[in-house]
């Protein structure tokens, strides 16, 4: 790493492209859920972009950008109008994209973001605004062959949903921990699938450095074709290296538009930068103005769901330790738990934590085992041993706890007097106020037991035995 980065600080804006999961497309009727549709068979007049068709607006796509931006807490256009951007390219049949830039969906949001750190230890927090939201159409796919670039038009007219942020993310980490906290709201909303890899999530960064302590923006650099969260991770740490460079140099970074090429590890020069002026923007004709009102905005809001960012708060408020609250969200597990806790605030946390991922048949079955193992005090080896019951019967936990092989309280108080007696040194320490050495008693008791102890019985015995 250079180690000159140390003197510079970066600054990163995202440009996020949402693939709206609505039935049809943005302007047509065609199937919006056709990924494996054979190319250039998912398409209509419209999409293709013939002469003389009209395009006719998408409600559900309309109510889900204003359901995102409300949730991003952004203020909600009342007046909003589609317009065209021009520009030519082989997979844009009609020669320009339908797209709201004058009067967007939403304005001046907000998203607070926590992560776990490189540590897998430490919680991190930071906030990043949302300049914008705004709907879109998509342009074709071209796919490259050795001899031949072939057009694919069947992505023509999918709902996009845009969101642009303030800069105000500032590594390549925060970068990756913002776009993995959106890609879980909009999963949250069911208003898209947001596979990155699948392309439902795609993300262009804009990239500058400057020294430490300046006050004017480095010139930006635009990042294209990161396609996954590690790479655009790669991406941008190469980048900032890489005009970090530049300066160290005395030479100058250039606005343009750079992508990644994940099999040389670097970005490479695409093209200079186009500013708005270059698409020639102005007001779509075949598409009315649309009238957001009060009544609108509150029945699109009425139904938001509990967001994966309160979910991990409250997740922690039952006091499982956040490192453990990432490993339920990864696993698509936090909401359950949550549920879990909420019914049995009792429950022990890392218990449920622990076991929340195996398989049960209902909610039932899983909280009548956590039940049982509370109950009976089940060490995780006895645990595991009843969970491997209920795979091969019908019965009950409470009714299988009893078929457990583990010792009786009896047995196991000879165990422990025997362990007491083989290890006077040990006991004489205990005896004297040093707790620590307790441990390799229990671990003795545990295994002349053959792991058939009860852990915490066999503690109560040992605690009760050396009192007397």
């Amino acid at each position: 790493m250079n180690t000159a980065i140390e003197k510079y600080e970066a600054t990163i804006g995202l440009e996020i492209h949402v693939q709206l999961d609505t039935k049809s497309k943005m302007f047509c009727r065609c199937d919006n859920n056709s990924e494996n549709a054979e190319p250039n068979t998912n398409v209509c007049p419209v999409c293709m972009g013939y002469p003389g068709v009209l395009p006719v607006m998408n409600e559900q796509a309309i109510d889900w950008g204003i359901k995102t931006a409300i949730t991003l807490g952004c203020s909600i256009n009342p007046m909003q109008r589609f317009d065209r951007k021009n520009y030519f390219y082989p997979d844009l049949p009609k020669g320009y994209q339908i797209s709201q830039f004058f009067y967007p969906v939403g304005e001046k949001g907000n998203l607070k973001v926590d992560y776990l750190a490189g540590d897998r230890k430490t919680k991190k927090e930071f906030a990043v605004g949302i300049t914008r939201i705004h709907l879109e159409e998509d342009a074709g796919k071209l796919v490259h062959a050795k001899d031949a670039t072939l057009v694919d038009l069947n992505r023509c007219g999918t709902p996009l949903m845009e969101i642009v942020t303030e800069p105000d993310i500032k590594s390549p980490e925060e970068a990756k921990a913002f776009l993995q906290e959106l890609q879980r709201v909009v999963r949250s909303l069911w208003v898209s699938r947001a596979d990155m890899e699948k392309g439902h999530l795609r993300v262009d960064a804009n990239v500058s450095v400057r020294p430490l302590g300046h006050d004017v923006l480095g010139s930006k650099v635009e990042v294209k074709n990161m396609n996954s969260f590690r790479f655009m991770e790669q991406a941008l740490r190469y980048e900032i290296e890489r005009q970090v460079d530049l300066l160290e140099k005395g030479e100058r970074v250039e606005q343009e538009t750079r992508g990644w090429d994940e099999k040389a590890n670097a970005t490479v020069s695409q093209r200079s930068k186009e500013g708005s002026v270059d698409y020639r923007y102005f007001p779509e004709p075949d598409l009315p103005s649309i009238t957001i009102g009060k009544e609108k905005i509150d029945e699109v809001g009425a139904d938001l769901p509990l967001l994966p960012s309160a979910l991990r708060l409250k997740a922690e408020e039952f006091g499982l330790p956040y490192a453990r609250v990432n490993e339920l969200q990864d696993l698509d597990k936090l909401a359950e738990f949550a549920s879990v806790m909420t019914e049995n605030n009792n429950f022990d946390p890392i218990l449920v934590a622990n076991w929340l991922p195996k398989e049960f048949v209902g909610e039932k079955a899983f909280t009548d085992f956590v039940e049982v193992i509370m109950a009976n005090k089940l060490s995780g080896s006895s645990a595991q041993k009843l969970y491997d019951l209920l795979a091969k019967t019908k019965k009950t936990p409470a009714e299988l706890v009893g078929e457990l092989k583990s010792l009786s309280e009896e047995d196991l108080g000879k165990i422990v007097k025997q362990v007491i007696d083989d290890n006077p040194e040990i006991v004489a320490k205990v005896k004297a106020g040093d707790d620590r050495v307790k441990g390799f008693l229990m671990g003795q008791i545990m295994a002349k037991s053959k792991g058939e102890a009860e852990p915490a019985l066999a503690q109560d015995i040992l605690n009760r035995i050396l009192t007397e």
